[in-house]
This record gives C-alpha cells, sequence and structure tokens, in this order.
C-alpha cells in the first residue's frame, strides 16, 4: 500500500538515520557465530535446505557491509531464540562474496537482503532487525493467517499479549464469502496486526464482558478493530457490504490512533492509511500533553477524514522542510495531503510561538472545506537569459504543468535529485541531447527538460522510485484522469545520447529523428570550420598589423 509519496519517505530516511544513530556504529561480524543456529548455506546446499524445511528466513550478505555487521549478531541471537521455541523456523545466512552466481540468481541487488521462503514461495522480509522482532516476526509467518482461539482462556490470553491494534471477526462461518474476504485481508496484512476469528457462543459471550462500548451478538458477520488496553474504545465495522476492499479500508483506518506518533515503530501504521495526516510538531512533552486530550477529540470527530499525528521536532523536525514549513519555528501545525502530495501549513510568521487551538480547529475546518491553498516549493522561474543559454528547458513547480501540459511536443523530463552521482554523469549528454532537439527554441517539436525533484512539488501520474527517472510525454499523448497530465512512458535502456535518440523517434508521438538533425548539425559544423579558420586567420593578420603600427607610431 504505497500512499506516500517523496516528502515522507524523508521522513522514513530520517527515522532510520535516528535508529542507526541510537544503535551506535556498525560494530560485530556479518558472519553469525558459527556457534549459532545459523545455517551457512552455499550453492551445493541451498536447494535441498530450502526443500527440507518449510520456514526459512535467508539473508544474503556481505562480510564487508556496514548494515551487515549490525544485524549479524542479533540474527544469530534470533536464530537461538527460535532453535529452543520453535526449532522448525530456520535462519540461513549465503555470503554474495562467496556465492556470486547464487546471489545473482536470486536477484540481489544490495546488502543485506533478507527473504522469507515458506513451502518454496519467496517474499522480501520487512521486519524489525532485532533479534526479538526477527523472532517475533517469523513465528507469526508460522501461524494461520487468522488464528481461531480454542476456548475463553485462549481468547483472553491472546488479547492480553496483543501490543499492536488487531482484528477480530465475530458470526462468520468458515465456508462464508465474509470469511474469505477477512482471509485474504488477513494474509495481505499479517505482518503488521494479528487476526483472529471467534464463532462460538461461549467465545462471544466472553467477548461482551471485555468490549464496554459496543454490543457483540455473533448472529451476523461482524468486525472489531482494538487498540491494546483500549476495549472501551472498540472499533466495530459499520459497512453494509462484506469484501476484501471494504474490509482492508476499515483495518487501515481504525488501526490508527485518534493522535498518536511517528516514529519507526508506528511509520507503516499511518503510512498505510490512505488519508491525509495532521501533524503537530512539538519540542518538548510539555508542549506535547497540552494539546494531546484536544488532538484525540479532533481524530475522533474527523473519523476517516484525517488522521492527526505529533512529531517530536528535537529528532526529527528536518521534516518539516519537506512539508514546506520552517523547522526552526516549533509548535508548528501541517496538514500533509500524502496521496495528491499536497501540503498546508498554518502561517508560521503569524504564529511564532505556535498556533493555538482555536488556530488549529479553523485551520482543519477549512481544509476539509477546501478553502485553503496548497503551500508550492518552488524554485525560482528561469530568467529569459538562462532560457537562451540552457538548451535545456528548467521546470521548477511554478512552470512544471504549464509546459508538460503542451500536447503539442514530445517532452523528455529528466527528474532527478541534486546530490546523485548518477544524475551528475549524465548532464552533459543530456545537454547535447537538448542541443540536438534545439529544446528551447519555440519552434522545437522535442522538449528536452529536466527538474530538481528535491527542491519542486509536483503531482505526476506515476510514481518517482529512485534517480534519474526519465519520462517522454508524447504529443497529444492518453490524459491521466486524476493528475490532467499526459501518461508517461519512461526510460530504461543505456543512458547514452544514441539510445535517447532512438527512444523519443520510437516513441514520441512526432517521431522525430534526432540521428537526421545531429548529422546535419554536424555537417553545417564542418563546412563552417574553412571559413572559421580564414576568420581566425584574418584576425590574427590584422592585429599583427596593429601591433606594428603602434610600434612604428612610437618610433
Amino acid at each position: 500500500m504505497k500512499f506516500w509519496k517523496f516528502s515522507s519517505s524523508v521522513l522514513a530516511t530520517l527515522l532510520a538515520v535516528v535508529s542507526v544513530q541510537a544503535s551506535g556504529p556498525a560494530e560485530g561480524d556479518a558472519v553469525a557465530d558459527p556457534n549459532s543456529a545459523v545455517v551457512k548455506l552455499t550453492a551445493e546446499t541451498y536447494k535441498q535446505f530450502l526443500d527440507e524445511n518449510p520456514l526459512v528466513l535467508a539473508e544474503y550478505f556481505a562480510p564487508w557491509c556496514g548494515y551487515c555487521k549490525m544485524l549479524g549478531p542479533e540474527y544469530a541471537k534470533a536464530a537461538n531464540s527460535l532453535n529452543e521455541t520453535n526449532p522448525n523456523i530456520k535462519l540461513a545466512q549465503i555470503d554474495c562474496t562467496e556465492e556470486e552466481e547464487l546471489c545473482r540468481d536470486q536477484g540481489i541487488r544490495g546488502y543485506p537482503t533478507l527473504k522469507v521462503v515458506s513451502n518454496g514461495a519467496y517474499a522480501d522480509y520487512d521486519g524489525p532487525r532485532d533479534a526479538a522482532g526477527i523472532a517475533n516476526y517469523m513465528v507469526k509467518q508460522s501461524l494461520p493467517a487468522v488464528q481461531v482461539p480454542a476456548d475463553a482462556d485462549a481468547l483472553t490470553a491472546a488479547i492480553e499479549e496483543q501490543t499492536k491494534p488487531y482484528v477480530i471477526q465475530v458470526g462468520a462461518s468458515t465456508d462464508s464469502d465474509a470469511a474469505s474476504a477477512y482471509e485474504q485481508v488477513a494474509k495481505a496484512n499479517r505482518n503488521d496486526y494479528s487476526f483472529f476469528s471467534v464463532e462460538e457462543p461461549a467465545l462471544v459471550k466472553e467477548l461482551n464482558t471485555k468490549f464496554t462500548n459496543v454490543k457483540v451478538t455473533g448472529k451476523s458477520p461482524s468486525y472489531y478493530v482494538v487498540h491494546p488496553g483500549q476495549l472501551d474504545d472498540v472499533r466495530e465495522f459499520e459497512g453494509k457490504d462484506i469484501n476484501a476492499d471494504t474490509l482492508t479500508s476499515f483495518v487501515t483506518t481504525e488501526v490508527v490512533p485518534y493522535f498518536g506518533d511517528i516514529n519507526r515503530d508506528t511509520y507503516l501504521t499511518y503510512m498505510g492509511s490512505p488519508l491525509p495526516l495532521g501533524y503537530y510538531f512539538y519540542n518538548t512533552a510539555e508542549q506535547r500533553a497540552a494539546f494531546a486530550d484536544e488532538f484525540s477529540k479532533l481524530g475522533k470527530q474527523y473519523r476517516g477524514k484525517i488522521n492527526f499525528v505529533g512529531l517530536d521536532a528535537t529528532q526529527f523536525g528536518k521534516h518539516a522542510e519537506s512539508i514546506n514549513m520552517d523547522p526552526a519555528i516549533v509548535p508548528l501545525f501541517a496538514i500533509q495531503d500524502t496521496p495528491n502530495n499536497k501540503k498546508y501549513g498554518v502561517n508560521q510568521k503569524e504564529n511564532p510561538e505556535g498556533p493555538s487551538l482555536k488556530t488549529i480547529k479553523q485551520f482543519v475546518a477549512d481544509y476539509l472545506d477546501d478553502k485553503l491553498t496548497p503551500i508550492v516549493k518552488s524554485e525560482d522561474l528561469p530568467t529569459e537569459e538562462e532560457k537562451k543559454a540552457n538548451p535545456v528547458v528548467k521546470l521548477v513547480g511554478h512552470n512544471h504543468n504549464e509546459i508538460i501540459e503542451d500536447v503539442s511536443k514530445d517532452i523528455f523530463v529528466k527528474y532527478y535529485a541534486p546530490w546523485c552521482g548518477h544524475c551528475k554523469k549524465m548532464a552533459p549528454i543530456w545537454e547535447e541531447l537538448a542541443s540536438v532537439f534545439g529544446s528551447n527554441k519555440d519552434d522545437a517539436k522535442v522538449v528536452v527538460a529536466d527538474i530538481d525533484h528535491t527542491n519542486n512539488d509536483v503531482v505526476l501520474p506515476f510514481e518517482i522510485e529512485g534517480y534519474p527517472t526519465l519520462v517522454l510525454y508524447p504529443a497529444n499523448g492518453e490524459v491521466d484522469e486524476k493528475t490532467g497530465l499526459r501518461k508517461p512512458v519512461v526510460f530504461s535502456g543505456a543512458r547514452e545520447l544514441d539510445a535517447f535518440i532512438d527512444f523519443v523517434k520510437e516513441n514520441g508521438a512526432l517521431g522525430v529523428d534526432g540521428h537526421v538533425l545531429k548529422a546535419a548539425q554536424d555537417k553545417a559544423a564542418a563546412e563552417a570550420a574553412p571559413e572559421e579558420e580564414e576568420e581566425a586567420a584574418e584576425e590574427v593578420k590584422e592585429e599583427a598589423a596593429e601591433d606594428e603600427d603602434v610600434e612604428h607610431d612610437e618610433l
């Protein structure tokens, strides 16, 4: 569920950095202790081991990798723990510096890469990197997606041991369509939440002794999201249609607390929800506490419309820049419409000590009434001199759509980051490509452009997952209904001039052949060369003559 855009990925990076800093520098050995329960696999033993063990977590690593060194000791501890409690779950390591072909066959591109292998089926591991977290994650993989408590004691024990929100289905027979849809949702979200099913009357009665704000009948399928320790605030599914989509929407909405903090443990919970986020940045626990109850009320009032979160600015304050706010002025309040990558913030100059509760409430109401104007981060528009001097058309937040919406041209855009090494290496080739097409001229049929994606807000009909991302908007192409922009064709070939020219000719709607244009330019340059040489020689003669005249006058 990728609902978040670039700015939220910045927050993810900040969270990861804090996590690494808290753990100290990379220490330990990437190779697990040979006396641990971690199994070292080679090309000769790999297949047989996976065939013989139904559930394996495989780590593909390199001994020199710093993150692998951090993981190594925790990985060994997790393996030892599982060997005692769940011996059927195995942890294995593959040294990719020794088993290059095996790792290449598995598509390993970075270290460490962890994969869960269950009865021959591979899935990416996206769980914690500490020993307890790894062990708990793998135990979950061994359990059914939907757990059915055997009796009231088992139900009570299951509820009491939950540390994250969990979901309970009541009154759905195992062969019903509702139960099938629930199973589907549980399998898709089992790594994040626990799913239970209760059908026996005695267990339904037990739930009624625990839940204080809802009445559980068990007469028809019903669904509940429960937060640990909050049995007086159980969230009940109120939809009429029970299917995988409606249940997924219910779960992703209700697992989010009315007001909580974003940190490395809760990040995926918030980012898994499609709702906008209302951020309250604070510097002290006192600042947070002063508004916590009121934010909880707002969260309940606007349930299903917006989620409210706290963010500790002493750790994650830099994220304010990503939502177009000044991190130096805290407390602050801002709303990020993550699906549409739009940001709105309470004016910080007018509220240098932080916005009042009254101001925040009015701001939220205005946002939901569509009365606010988003804050668009944009570099300055290029000047006329810059346009003439640079064959590459510069896009910024304020002119991106205006230029892209010119459907009479094929437009080839490079979305880049200034710190990206590949982008810097490609810059001269991109400039040469723009020169071939005369990109900055009014009559150009092909526009070659670029935009610093980190410093300009743009809403795109595709997701940027790395830099540089190169896309071609064909002239008069099909329009994306959501963004109003043409659906682009993504370039994935070699980043070379000839490959770019071929790509434009083959995928552009106008069929412009850059090779023909380049040949004509080269020919014109070659023909002009002798004349230029003659002119240069004449200039030298004239200068020499002038020098003689000057010297003669002096005599």
